[in-house]
């Protein structure tokens, strides 16, 4: 209990040192026109190894006020990720998770990728759930994929009939093998429980 206070106590002294921009040190820019986050090297440093050789570059020392770029994010974006590097709470719009979740991964930030994970298999839909598995699949993530792939099958009708899905189809034919698998994994593992449970023929090996 006292570790957990202990934590709780720092994190809130570094978003206070945050918002207050209390010796700032770093400047951290979007790819948008967005305007730069004032932040400290030694939490970003913490935070995340990629982040941390960026603010050891040559590029980065001779920078102007010394600030780094993060191109792939635009402001919106990348202002709850730099939040979240001082507070651990992810505080944004689920359009913004997608974007955050593949930051993560770039940038070697893994509970924030857990807490994106979290967020997208929380709102999964039959809506969605094609994005989410092509998103899945970029970092390899087998827990976010096996989540999409269970609903999938579950609600296999409300995907697959709409014309999305044949987009889908197209752009990713090994993902959509991968549902034909899961779906027929499924199926016989139903059949086989409800055979195998409702059967009024002794298994003596005679065939009638």
């Amino acid at each position: 209990m006292a570790e957990t206070a202990a934590k709780a106590a720092f994190l809130g002294d570094l978003v206070v040192a945050f918002k207050e921009h209390i010796h700032t040190d770093v400047l951290v820019k979007p790819g948008d026109d967005g305007p730069a986050l004032p932040a400290h090297k030694a939490v970003l440093a913490a935070r995340s190894t990629v982040l941390r050789n960026m603010l050891d570059s040559d590029e980065c020392k001779v920078s102007e006020g010394d600030s780094i770029i993060l191109p792939d994010l635009k402001y919106e974006e990348l202002k709850p990720l730099v939040e979240f590097l001082y507070s651990g709470e992810l505080n944004t719009a689920y359009k913004h998770i997608r974007a955050l979740y593949l930051a993560a991964d770039k940038y070697d930030i893994p509970y924030l990728q857990e807490r994106c994970r979290h967020h997208l298999i929380s709102e999964l839909s039959s809506r969605n759930v094609l994005d989410v598995l092509e998103l899945a699949s970029i970092p390899s993530d087998t827990v976010l994929k096996d989540a999409a792939l269970d609903l999938i099958v579950k609600r296999m009708e409300e995907v697959v009939v709409p014309m999305k899905y044949e987009t889908f189809a197209r752009r990713n034919p090994d993902l959509s093998v991968e549902i034909t698998r899961a779906y027929l994994r499924e199926t016989n593992a139903t059949n086989k429980l409800y055979h195998g449970a409702s059967s009024p023929f002794p298994h003596d090996g005679y065939m009638f």
